[in-house]
């Protein structure tokens, strides 16, 4: 993948870099002031805009005297929207400042609540503090408050749960990046929970986060004690991981990346973190002409099912056809090959050899090796059980057929446990795209466990100790390769939590490799399409009650969507 397809991708960064940035911001000649009013803006914009539409949809129908149908909005005006706005005393409660000034100039009731006395204010953020306290003396409006909170605060929280019940929207200010490690102590976690049970009261109430949510740590998602739970995000510049790892992701609600300024090149060199969109993935999937046919599209090798297990296959073989492969055989036990000639029509098999528990024999390889050179990719694990026999025969596939290949669920046994002189070829797997949920990674890893803040340091670990690209599944599903390059998937949601839809994954990616694509770009579009066809046809089963097999009706839909773009 080259840079000009990166700069393609929504890139994200760990937000502990974001003081880097605005040094070398200060470095470059650039104005503080200018780069926090632009963020302020930003902010007040997206809220206008939000209670614009929403207005608009509330608006009444009226026929003119032509007869032409217009809108009268059913509120007065902005005049009856009041938010307010809690800043603390960084440049995150800066940008708090910067669109109340804006705010009040648009007629909204602005209630300004401010954590820290003023001679605690950073240098830029007491500057529109000055502002805003000009704003109030000149021309006295009677739109805006302002209040500090004081050491004894019980009046200011009385005039504060007041404002909260009156408001329509609540501007979360507190906190930005710059929170890591340590759980939030003080006075801040009462009145981070104030709103919280400001919004849990009222359903009609908006919140909406400065950067990022206050209590979230920026650069892992992690809950520090108490975190506001926000129905928008505006963060600025780029996503932070905080923003797309889980639990963080929860408390967003709706992400906005808003531009304030910043050149994009003073992002390159951190951590490479990004976010594929549908019209990348459209471009990665290749292209067909007239000509095309079955052998020329890409032939898919299966290896897959046992005894109890055969529904684990099938579903490989059935996503890897909707995918889009040409052809599709799967090696199975003999025993069950009746099994699978009846249930699968377009998909060929090829019977070996089986152990007594009815799972794929060592003895199995030679003839699997034979067939193997007419085929452009190989799907491998799912269903195959974990007899020693079954896994000592992966091992010696990942280690003596060099073919682009993707290795999954049972499959990836092969990497666990103890190792021999003759498995050191295991550690090169640079045909390989490995995908363990959060069990499987820490047996390949020998970890005890593997929490949501060690998710991305996991992976990455993997990928470079198997010289593999390795894709971690679960919520925001990571995809990281071996040169430090890192993708959350952002498609698909909790509804995937059901037997079988990893092995549809298997066969989403054995497919998109067979068809041609590189490791990564087949990970990163495996992931996208399969978290999108969930998306698409939940609408229909919803979450709670979607099975694995209804996935394939959603790669058809998704495939329309794809075409759509590009034919």
């Amino acid at each position: 993948m080259d840079f000009t397809d990166k700069n393609k991708l929504v890139k994200i960064l760990k937000g502990s870099h974001v003081a880097d940035i605005d040094r070398k911001c200060m470095d470059s000649g650039m104005d503080l002031k200018l780069l926090m009013s632009n963020a302020g803006t930003r902010i007040s914009d997206f809220i206008s805009s939000s209670f614009e539409a929403e207005n608009k949809t509330k608006s009444l129908p009226v026929t003119d005297d032509l007869g032409q149908k217009k809108y009268l909005e059913s509120q007065s005006g902005k005049n009856n929207v009041t938010g307010t706005i809690v800043c603390g005393g960084g440049n995150n409660g800066g940008d708090g400042f910067v669109c109340a000034i804006n705010l009040v100039k648009q007629n909204y009731q602005i209630n300004v609540f401010c954590l820290v006395p003023p001679q605690q204010l950073k240098a830029e953020s007491s500057f529109y503090f000055n502002e805003l306290i000009k704003m109030k003396a000149k021309g006295t409006p009677n739109n805006l408050n302002i209040v500090f909170f004081s050491e004894n605060p019980e009046s200011q929280k009385s005039d504060f749960r007041e404002s909260l019940k009156n408001s329509s929207f609540i501007v979360d200010a507190i906190f930005g990046t710059g929170l890591h490690e340590n759980d939030i102590h003080g006075f801040a976690t009462e009145i981070i929970g104030l709103i919280n049970d400001a919004r849990k009261d009222s359903k009609d109430l908006k919140i909406f986060a400065v950067d990022i949510p206050s209590g979230i740590d920026s650069d892992n998602g992690k809950v520090l004690g108490i975190a506001i739970k926000a129905d928008f995000t505006i963060t600025f510049g780029v996503k932070k991981l905080g923003i797309v790892n889980f639990p963080g992701l929860y408390y967003c609600g709706q992400v906005e990346i808003a531009d304030i300024g910043i050149p994009r090149q003073f992002y390159d060199d951190y951590e490479k973190y990004f976010e594929a969109d549908l019209e990348w993935v459209a471009a990665k999937i290749p292209e067909r002409g007239h000509q095309s046919h079955k052998h020329s599209i890409g032939k898919l090798l299966v290896i897959a099912g046992s005894l109890g297990f055969t529904g684990a296959a099938y579903m490989v073989c059935e996503a890897a056809m909707r995918t889009g492969a040409g052809i599709v055989t799967l090696v199975c036990p003999w025993e069950l090959n009746y099994i699978f000639e009846t249930k699968m029509t377009e998909v060929m098999t090829l019977p070996v050899e089986q152990t007594e528990d009815g799972s794929l024999h060592f003895d199995a390889f030679t003839e699997i090796q034979a067939v193997s050179g007419k085929y452009d990719a190989i799907a491998i694990g799912p269903g195959l059980s974990r007899n020693p026999s079954t896994i000592r025969l992966v091992r010696e596939i990942l280690k003596k057929i060099k073919i682009p290949t993707v290795l999954d669920a049972d499959g990836l046994k092969a990497l666990s446990g103890p190792m021999d002189t003759n498995d050191n070829e295991l550690y090169n797997l640079s045909h390989v795209i490995i995908t363990p949920h959060h069990g499987e990674m820490s047996s390949i890893l020998s970890r005890v466990n593997i929490g949501f803040e060690n998710r991305f340091e996991a992976n990455a670990e993997a990928a470079k100790k198997f010289k593999t690209v390795s894709l971690l599944k679960g919520p925001s599903t990571i995809i990281s390769n071996p040169d430090g390059d890192n993708y959350i998937n952002t498609t698909g949601d909790f509804a995937l939590a059901t037997a079988g839809t990893g092995d549809v994954l298997t066969g989403i990616i054995g497919s998109l490799l067979c068809q041609g694509m590189g490791l990564t770009d087949a990970a990163v579009c495996g992931a996208y399409i399969h978290g999108l066809a969930s998306d698409i046809i939940i609408k229909q089963t919803s979450r709670t009650s979607l099975i694995a097999t209804d996935l394939f009706e959603g790669i058809k839909k998704v495939f329309l969507e794809i075409e759509k773009q590009k034919y």
